[in-house]
């Protein structure tokens, strides 16, 4: 049933070549951001730059994103005694040794207290029951970027919204090139057809998030890789179903439109949403403390990794932590326990920010608890 007639083939090729060239520009600048002028040979460095917590090491290694970042503070704290973690099969219990202190840094200060409110003394969750772990994570997420951001990581949040208008501006003149938009259709139907394309774009914006998570699971099986095999499990079915969700959507916006249109929209949504992330790079103090990161990290690499991998078994919290344990974990050193304790916590929060995006799926509370947090291969 025809619903629209199709916009003239030259807007199309005009809006291709414009978003080809925002697409370029966003790159072009993400490399003009994180360009570093080698101008001295680096220097091994013993020691973590002074005043740099696992946690920010790890947002600004991670260009902003703070998955692992919450795993290196979580380590971090359990280096420093505060909290002892335990596994057991599916399910990890926290429990705090010590109430938070001058000592502690600002963002593991915020760990301990929404994790353990009131005279709450251990937390106990697995993949089915991580509503206070998400809650945790907020509060730190929004405690690291404070502390980060301007500073040491710029989000350039004004440049990608230019660039957002955009890319949204070169669709209008399509969008106006449809004279009989939804002829034929009533007013419910076309309703219909609206929420299930909103419902479609937001699992489309989601998928694109979760999907690393899973991707990443796959690469560990690539023959020759140090980091330890992780299984798949029924959380490694959310980028499916979204991807799945979003075709839906994909169609009906083709149906109200065109496949072409709809093509060139979702073309622009995944544009958009990977730039958002590449704009997000460090500042020139952010460039130096990175540098020295990475002379730190050559230090951890050459000495400890074989020690920390060693000690630290994946699935098993190791009985000695020292204060290395956790930069190796923020800067990707360590392939055995801390590792996958990333990992596993990155694929969790991944999936939770996934639901929160509008027009998305709740998750049931009752999600089945048969998902192995921390299973792996024997």
């Amino acid at each position: 049933m025809p619903v629209a007639s199709d916009a003239p083939a030259q807007l199309y090729t005009i809006a291709w070549v414009a978003l080809l060239v925002i697409f370029t520009l966003y790159i072009l600048v993400g490399i003009g951001l994180r360009w570093r002028v080698q101008r001295t040979v680096r220097v091994t460095r013993y020691d973590p730059p002074q005043g740099i917590s696992p946690a920010v090491a790890a947002f600004l290694v991670e260009s902003g994103r703070c998955e692992r970042s919450f795993a290196a503070a979580l380590v971090s704290l359990a280096t420093k005694g505060y909290l002892h973690i335990l596994q057991n099969s599916d399910w990890v219990t926290f429990e705090k040794l010590r109430v938070a202190d001058a000592h502690l840094p600002p963002e593991e200060s915020a760990i301990l207290s929404a994790l353990f409110p009131g005279a709450t003394k251990d937390y106990t969750f697995n993949a089915g029951d991580t509503g206070r772990l998400f809650e945790t994570y907020s509060r730190f997420r929004e405690t690291v970027h404070d502390i980060a951001t301007p500073e040491l990581m710029s989000t350039h949040g004004t440049l990608w919204f230019v660039g957002l208008i955009y890319s949204l501006t070169v669709l209008v003149p399509i969008v106006l090139a449809f004279p009989r938009l939804g002829n034929g259709l009533s007013l419910a139907a076309m309703g219909y057809l609206v929420v299930m394309i909103f419902v479609g774009g937001s699992c489309f914006v989601a998928a694109l998030r979760v999907w690393p998570g899973t991707l990443g699971k796959i690469i560990s099986f690539i023959p020759g890789r140090r980091r330890p095999k992780r299984p798949f499990n029924l959380n490694d079915a959310i980028p499916f179903f979204l991807t799945v969700t979003a075709s839906v959507g994909f169609m009906f916006g083709a149906v109200l439109t065109s496949t072409k249109l709809a093509t060139l929209v979702a073309a622009a949504l995944a544009t958009n949403v990977f730039s958002r992330y590449l704009m997000n790079a460090p500042t020139s103090p952010g460039r130096k403390v990175l540098a020295e990161l990475g002379a730190y990290r050559e230090f951890l690499s050459r000495t400890d990794a074989a020690r920390l991998d060693r000690q630290a078994e994946p699935g098993k919290t190791p009985a000695v932590l020292d204060t290395h344990t956790s930069y190796a974990v923020a800067l990707r050193v360590e392939h055995g326990w801390g590792e996958e304790f990333a990992e596993n916590l990155l694929e969790l929060l991944q999936a939770d920010q996934a639901y929160d995006v509008p027009g998305t799926l709740p998750v049931p509370d009752n999600r089945p608890t048969v998902l192995k947090l921390f299973d792996r291969d024997k």
